[in-house]
């Protein structure tokens, strides 16, 4: 018998109601799921088929994988009883596991019922391992065993920027899990009857225990308002209680608008007779884009079937109400673990004999060891970082500055994989050796590959860290600085001297967040997203004309560990000074003004002997409007304002809890007068928000000169 796997959506879509009767015919080991969502994962791509072509071509197998990046999810595995034995199960899975690395995930996962023994075999055969074990339904008794595999590592070809670089193992990290947004459509169904009103319970249920998270958009709460029945309406008072995104700029959503309406209502486009609900659905979709969210549930059926060009597009996922609904088991998460502080002290080390049994304990081979050691007294290229906890060595790491302005810096790092304060360890020297490494140029950093040390991995390729041809260590490209017109060629030339990467001859203008950009590395482009561009060449950002940012105040009490620099803590530091992504959080009446991609420039107030000056800059990876009284522990690990400092920040119920990184200190302060030269004409002395125009942000970032230390 001869046998093909098929991926093409149309094909896939001819063999569907062969692909439901057979998962139909398996429902003790693959469920029960609705029609339609097996009709909108063969529309987007999400089921690959095994056609017999022995004779007239026949259904004999499928694998459906699903799931928001960084995690793709093995939906169904099936194989027709006749054909079974002819390892065809594992060819389906093989395929399921090089297309989701092709597209750049970095785990693939799968839920397979404990008493299926040759269905655990062949996950097992196939690296998936057991990870964690969940409850089954009551009626059969069995648990549920959670198996998950590491694909390889993404490179500049498959990248998309990770959510966070605090990964703490499993998918427990607030930060990391995957935020969905809710389109009012879905809203309304659970109020009303209709044909997913249950559909939609079910997803409001399980975003209420945890099980999901989602959120809404300003457009959400504008259609809501819309129809209220008043400020008593208890529909807009329990919608208000679910975190909401700050709205885009309009210019940006307009920009991306004009994109998108060829993709989701082509002949409408074509023939000029976009609906005003066809404009809100644009207008939506552009704000879920630009928010930085990983899928959009909604019961429009032109986004659901854009969902494919979306995805490579944009990398926002798309699901109908009855499609997610029934996945849920699937994309099921605990809500984010509660794990206390730990004082974790950063020291230079001496690499000696103890430092390299640590290391040869961890895993570290015994030739990357040697490579790290002074040829004699005099190199001072190499230095050696240690982690520790109560005098206890938890991480160590290696490092190798480069040798001339094109060599590479080298960097290993390895610790204690089960230590709870291991992924802030790995991310905090792993940020620290990158920003060493780019000083005033731009570098290239290479981080030598250690057998087991995932933490450190995923730590590493959420900071940017890509696979190359030919090496099995991970390389990146740092820029070290914040770029604007007048600095473009200068960059340009010191890329390509220092990390031979090349950007286009001149600057681009600023549309939006998620235009594209051409970036050339070792002779070969390709395209990369604004804000993926900066994740890649991090610490990075791109000052184009036309792109506005945002000036906030800070205090010194807080500004210290907020925004330091790369200099080794002589003292235990909070959690937020470690992490390369950290948490400010402001008033809700500035979630328009702190709003994802946007540069942010830090004024420390002259407060507590503040310096009256703008100190650095960052970027807002991601702005929700939050309630106080709920925020999470790991939210607020994050950040360094705590309890009643928080309390006093703002008098609303709500605060406005800002993600943000490539955070850069300025070489030189600009002080408040400065400011006001530069343009900045704010009656009061900036101890609110505010956004500042392009402009008037280059001349303050000219004059700051910030870099990588």
């Amino acid at each position: 018998m001869g046998f093909r796997i098929e991926q093409d959506p149309q094909t896939v879509l001819s063999f569907v109601n062969a692909v439901q009767a057979a998962a139909d015919a398996e429902r003790d080991a693959l469920g029960f799921l609705p029609p339609v969502a097996y009709e909108q994962a063969s529309r987007k791509g999400e089921i690959t088929i095994l056609l017999n072509e022995d004779g007239e071509r026949s259904y004999a197998g499928h694998v459906w994988v699903s799931g928001a990046f960084p995690h793709a999810r093995v939906v169904q595995l099936c194989v027709l009883p006749a054909y079974r034995g002819n390892h065809l199960a594992s060819r389906l899975l093989r395929s399921a596991v090089q297309r989701a690395e092709a597209q750049g995930y970095l785990f693939i996962k799968a839920r397979v019922a404990s008493d299926l023994i040759t269905a655990n075999r062949v996950y097992e055969n196939h690296g998936f391992e057991h990870v964690s074990t969940k409850p089954g339904g009551r009626s059969r008794g069995r648990d549920i065993l959670i198996r998950s595999k590491e694909l390889s590592s993404p490179s500049l070809f498959n990248y998309r920027a990770a959510k966070s670089a605090t990964l703490d193992g499993a998918e427990a990290s607030l930060d990391e899990q995957a935020l969905y947004i809710l389109d009012v459509n879905v809203f309304f169904d659970v109020l009303r009857q209709r044909k997913t009103s249950a559909a939609a319970a079910k997803i409001i249920n399980a975003a209420l225990a945890g099980e999901v998270r989602v959120a809404v958009t300003a457009e959400f709460v504008k259609e809501l308002q819309r129809t209220s029945k008043g400020i008593d309406d208890p529909v807009l008072a329990f919608a208000r209680l679910l975190p909401a995104l700050g709205p885009p700029p309009t210019a940006q959503i307009a920009s991306i608008v004009d994109e998108l309406g060829p993709i989701v209502f082509p002949d409408q486009c074509r023939d000029g007779v976009l609906s005003a609900q066809d404009e809100s659905d644009l207008h939506h979709l552009a704000e879920a884009i630009l928010s930085g969210v990983d899928g959009l549930i909604t019961a429009e059926k032109a986004i659901i079937r854009a969902d494919s060009k979306l995805r490579a597009d944009y990398g926002l996922s798309v699901w109908g109400t009855d499609a997610f609904a029934a996945l849920i088991p699937t994309f099921s998460q605990p809500m984010a673990a509660v794990r206390a502080e730990h004082d974790l002290l950063f020291r230079a080390e001496v690499h000696d004999a103890d430092l390299e049994h640590f290391l040869v304990r961890r895993g570290v081979p015994a030739e990357a060891l040697a490579s790290f050691r002074r040829k004699d007294a005099a190199d001072k290229r190499f230095s050696a970082v240690g982690v520790r906890e109560d005098g206890h060595l938890i991480a160590a790491a290696l490092y190798q500055a480069p040798a001339g302005p094109k060599g590479f810096a080298r960097v290993l790092v390895a610790g204690d994989d089960h230590h709870p304060s291991i992924a802030t360890a790995a991310d905090y020297v792993l940020e620290h050796h990158v920003r060493l490494a780019a000083g005033k140029r731009p570098a290239r950093v290479e981080l030598v590959d250690v057998p087991g040390q995932s933490t450190v991995r995923r730590a590493a390729i959420a900071n940017g860290f890509l696979a190359q041809a030919g090496s099995s260590g991970l390389q990146k490209i740092a820029l070290g600085t914040a770029v604007i017109p007048t600095s473009w060629a200068e960059c340009r030339r010191a890329l390509l001297t220092c990390a031979n990467a090349e950007v286009p001859a001149q600057m681009p203008s600023f549309g939006h967040n998620e235009q594209s950009i051409e970036l050339t590395a070792d002779g070969r482009t390709n395209s990369l997203s604004l804000v993926d561009l900066e994740s890649v060449l991090s610490p990075a950002l791109f000052l184009l004309p036309g792109r506005s940012a945002a000036i906030v105040p800070i205090q010194r009490v807080w500004a210290d560990d907020l925004l330091g620099g790369i200099q080794l803590p002589l003292f235990p530091k909070p959690e937020a000074a470690l992490r390369s992504r950290r948490v400010y959080f402001s008033s809700p009446r500035n979630a328009a003004t702190l709003v994802r991609g946007r540069p942010i420039i830090f004024y420390e107030s002259g407060k507590g002997l503040g310096r009256s000056a703008a100190i650095a800059v960052a970027r807002v990876s991601r702005a929700e409007v939050i309630q106080k009284d709920r925020a999470p522990e790991e939210l607020l690990q994050a950040a360094v304002v705590r309890g009643r400092a928080l309390n006093r920040l703002t008098k609303d119920t709500t605060v406005l809890a800002v993600w943000f990184d490539n955070i850069m200190p300025f070489a030189t302060p600009v002080s408040f007068a400065q400011l006001k030269v530069l343009g900045v004409d704010d009656k009061t002395n900036l101890v609110r928000s505010r956004e500042i125009d392009a402009e008037t942000a280059s001349k303050i970032i000219g004059a700051g000169r910030p870099h990588a230390t």
